[in-house]
């Protein structure tokens, strides 16, 4: 299960790598640098050149992240003439902008800054034909936290997991033909002490829950332990895990950007065909470091707006995750490119385009010793497709990887 964990997860970086212009060939190295690599291309294992040590490739998270090729010349081919980006999923009356100030007469936002609206919720899990999620995809993505999973003969949206108190809230389609009966064995949480026992205490609320065909019900599970953070689901047939969304920390792990003392740790190390390495966070709330930044995904909301910038929501909606990011160098640090791919959008976000947030945006250069923090829209549509951030700065460059899994957390 581990190495099909790893291949998914090594096509996935390299379709998302391959996706992001039409010449790109990058290769993956990790912290320990793998002796083989697949082709882009075709998936196949390919050898890496002679003087790659033959280490062990070690994944900890079902997490991707996207590192696109740094073609200047071939993201303006690519790029529509009015700077932003459509879908077949876009239609003129989704364009429509919130602003503080009065709107152009093209409908696109100029010296004025967006009013952000809060959505209540995220959207209701509905009963609409959908393609069904493989194992693969389930690997891939991790726990979705944003879109729905949908699967042959049954669907869910994740409306809150938590911990302390251990609290899981789904909601569960029947699509099938037979009534769905979800109990404490198939559905539960999972913590075990040092002697392997399990000490969950899990429960599922008012059960046994019957789910008949076409109907779509609320299913509670808790768990007495207030550390619990992993339920097991086994249902018509399928049995995998559903994990916390928030990074836990252990040991030396830091839990915020709060200072500038310099930190070196990151979830591992993606380089792109220059050789420039990229390191990664593959959980919310994850600090990672390069010994001259440090970076974190600190909190997301859901909006109801049309568009922030030149990013539509099309048939999806739009969040915004807030990133804190901390100068532990002398120098000043500037962020060069900024490419976020979400939702089938795949653009440059410029800081041009952040001035529309106001001082709710990411500053792009950050004094030496100093700790700046902002917001950065992304959208959300099918939970399969790449989601991820790639951040190009004169210290090194981070991805924020799969923003789906990535829980509502507001400030």
């Amino acid at each position: 299960m581990l190495y099909r964990r790893i291949t998914v997860i090594l096509l996935v970086l390299f379709t998302l790598l391959s996706g992001c212009s039409k010449k790109a060939k990058s290769e993956m190295k990790t912290p320990q640098k793998s002796k083989e690599v697949l082709s882009v291309q075709t998936g196949e294992k390919t050898e890496q050149q002679d003087g790659e040590k033959d280490n062990p490739v070690s994944y900890e998270s079902e997490s991707e992240s996207i590192v696109p090729e740094n073609d200047a010349a071939e993201a303006e081919e690519n790029a529509p003439e009015n700077g932003k980006v459509e879908t077949e999923e876009d239609t003129p009356e989704n364009n429509v902008i919130e602003t503080e100030g009065k709107k152009n007469g093209d409908g696109n936002e100029k010296n004025n800054i967006i009013e952000l609206i809060p959505m209540a919720q995220l959207p209701e899990l509905n009963m609409d034909s959908q393609t069904p999620y493989t194992i693969d995809d389930i690997i891939s993505v991790g726990t979705s936290m944003l879109t729905p999973v949908y699967h042959d003969t049954f669907r869910y949206q994740i409306r809150e997991f938590t911990k302390n108190p251990a609290r899981l809230v789904i909601d569960i389609g029947n699509t099938g033909d037979e009534t769905l009966v979800i109990t404490d064995e198939n559905m539960q949480f999972s913590i075990l002490d040092s002697e392997g026992n399990d000490v969950a205490g899990s429960k599922v609320q008012d059960a046994p829950v019957s789910i008949a065909p076409g109907e779509i019900k609320r299913v509670v599970v808790t768990a007495q332990n207030p550390d619990a953070g992993l339920v097991f689901l086994e249902l018509e047939g399928l049995s995998y895990s559903l994990g916390h969304p928030i990074f836990f920390a252990v040991l030396d792990d830091a839990t915020d950007v709060a200072d500038t003392t310099p930190y070196y740790k990151y979830g591992y190390i993606l380089e792109d065909e220059n050789g420039a390495p990229f390191i990664i966070a593959q959980h919310f709330r994850q600090v990672i470091g390069n010994g001259k930044l440090k970076a974190m995904a600190s909190n997301l909301i859901v909006v109801e707006n049309d568009r922030i910038g030149p990013l539509e929501k099309g048939d999806g909606f739009l969040a915004l995750v807030k990133v804190k990011i901390a100068n532990t160098s002398n120098e000043v640090m500037t962020i060069e490119r900024l490419f976020t791919r979400s939702g089938g959008a795949a653009l440059d976000f410029t800081e041009e385009d952040m001035a529309v947030l106001g001082d709710k945006g990411l500053p792009f250069t950050i004094e030496p010793f100093s700790i700046v923090e902002g917001w950065i829209p992304f959208r959300v549509m099918d939970g399969r497709d790449g989601y991820g951030i790639v951040f190009y700065t004169n210290l090194g460059g981070f991805v924020l990887g799969h923003l789906q899994t990535y829980p509502i957390y507001p400030d």
